[in-house]
């Protein structure tokens, strides 16, 4: 999911961060703001974590009384919006999260002069490290100069978008069975003509707002080619959007809008999950993350049922995305209290610890520090790692800057895309909304990407950087398996 870098002020911006600022945070846990000793901030955007953030808070600062977990949860616009004027200020958290732009999150985080080391940039030891599989610290990803700054937070396997989520209550009322989920596209046309006919409910709940639109493409996109959320092909070394396989996903999407398929309406990602959880569309695409925000909008796991992705008729030709991006807890470059963030992330991801139990219990997803199958009850995301355990259903991307470590010193990808960070999620909105064809918005953005970031990455070789257009760019690799870099 990408969004903006540099985010300019706003009336809303500016009224949530002096809620923020001014007065006691939402989130005050463990003996209050007049208690003795150190006051740790954190801000992220899991509201449906509220509660169990505020537990987490009491039971760490009952094993550490000297210090305090104030835990802010905001919408997630206004947080893309309150943090860097938060920032600008002097006034940010000291442990913020932060997941965009996956493996480059690092690189433009130093870029931006937000983040700092981990522990102040001690070596961490070994009890800490070796709580991730091998290969989950990367040097340009997590780690630069012998300093690691962030740590996988979610595994790689079960977690991300491209899982279909169906509403038994509306399989029921249309005579269809959940246990039966629609396997290719044309099964899935054929649902929705019986959710259609036989229903009050539109067939598929789809968001279709700006980056919203990710959730259907990305689960359609991938059953034709291994699309990732950065709209880039390292087959090929070129942005995507105009690829064969990216229209016939898109066209099929203007297919289902045209037949009644879709909820009308162009919506945001709460209105269609609160579609979805009161029975008024059967289906839904959306990631490991649903099954938390349907509980917390009252829907529990039993009433509705977990499938995998529908493919082509003709079979799958790629698969979901993994890479190692699931470092999203990052320390403020201007905190003072990087001891105690230190303690407290080491205590957070103790793998038999108290937020790791309790996180992975509370069905909010998947961490890669733990031992999911142990932990995890939640019925729906036992389902999600079923079918994710099975072989390529998600599959490794190259990754560039192992290819070419300069990388990381290079702006170029991040001044490609950041002209205009959400144009595709733009372009495929409109084109949908209107019935025209995305090719010519598509040809623009590609041509404007590619000549960007080409140029861009010339201009940094001629200053000396070791990289250029063929670090993006793995022509042996298949769609339909992990990336192996040579040995």
């Amino acid at each position: 999911m990408r969004t903006g870098h540099r985010v300019g002020a706003s009336r809303s911006g500016r009224l949530v961060l002096a809620s923020l600022l001014v007065g006691p945070l939402l989130v005050a846990c463990g003996g209050g703001s007049g208690s003795s000793g150190t006051t740790l901030k954190i801000w992220d955007y899991s509201a449906e974590q509220t509660d169990f953030h505020k537990q987490v808070a009491e039971e760490f600062h009952r094993q550490h009384p000297d210090i305090t977990v104030e835990w802010q949860s905001i919408a997630q616009e206004e947080y893309k919006r309150t943090l860097p004027l938060a920032f600008q200020s002097g006034q940010g958290p000291d442990i913020f999260y932060w997941s965009e732009n996956g493996p480059l999150a690092m690189s433009q985080l130093l870029d931006q002069k937000w983040i700092q080391p981990l522990d102040g940039g001690s070596a961490l030891p070994a009890s800490f490290t070796k709580r991730w599989p091998e290969g989950s610290f990367v040097d340009g990803v997590n780690q630069l100069d012998g300093k690691t700054y962030a740590f996988p937070l979610s595994e790689s396997t079960y977690w991300g978008p491209g899982y279909m989520f169906l509403n038994k209550r509306v399989f029921d009322d249309a005579g269809l069975d959940t246990a039966k989920p629609p396997a290719t596209w044309s099964e899935l046309k054929d649902t929705c003509a019986q959710i259609k006919e036989k229903t009050k409910a539109y067939c598929i709940a789809s968001p279709t707002k700006d980056v919203d639109f990710q959730r259907i493409f990305y689960a359609l996109a991938s059953g034709e080619y291994t699309f990732n959320d950065l709209f880039f092909d390292y087959r090929k070394g070129t942005f995507s959007l105009t690829e064969p396989q990216a229209q016939k996903v898109f066209a099929f999407i203007q297919e289902l809008k045209k037949d009644g398929y879709l909820a009308p309406g162009n919506n945001d990602k709460n209105f269609s999950r609160q579609q979805f959880a009161a029975g008024q569309a059967g289906i839904m695409m959306d990631g490991t993350w649903l099954p938390s925000v349907l509980k917390s909008l009252g829907v529990e796991s039993s009433q509705y049922s977990v499938a995998p992705h529908p493919v082509p008729d003709t079979g799958s030709k790629g698969a979901l995305w993994s890479r190692p991006d699931g470092n999203k807890y990052w320390v403020s470059a201007g905190s003072k209290q990087s001891k105690a963030a230190w303690t407290f992330l080491n205590w957070m991801t103790q793998p038999d610890g108290y937020f790791v139990k309790e996180y992975l219990k509370s069905g909010f997803g998947t961490l890669a520090f733990a031992d999911n199958a142990r932990y995890i009850t939640d019925p729906a995301i036992r389902q999600i790692m079923q079918i994710a355990d099975k072989p390529d259903y998600r599959v490794k991307l190259p990754l560039p800057i192992t290819k070419c470590p300069d990388l990381v010193k290079s702006k170029a990808y991040i001044k490609a895309i950041g002209q205009r960070p959400t144009w595709e999620y733009e372009a495929m909105s409109g084109a949908l909304n209107s019935g025209d064809s995305l090719r010519p918005e598509a040809e623009r953005i590609v041509a404007q990407r590619q000549k960007t970031l080409k140029s861009e990455l010339e201009k940094e070789a001629a200053r000396g950087l070791k990289v250029s257009l063929d670090c993006f760019t793995f022509p042996d690799w298949s769609y339909t398996s992990d990336y192996r870099p040579a040995e």
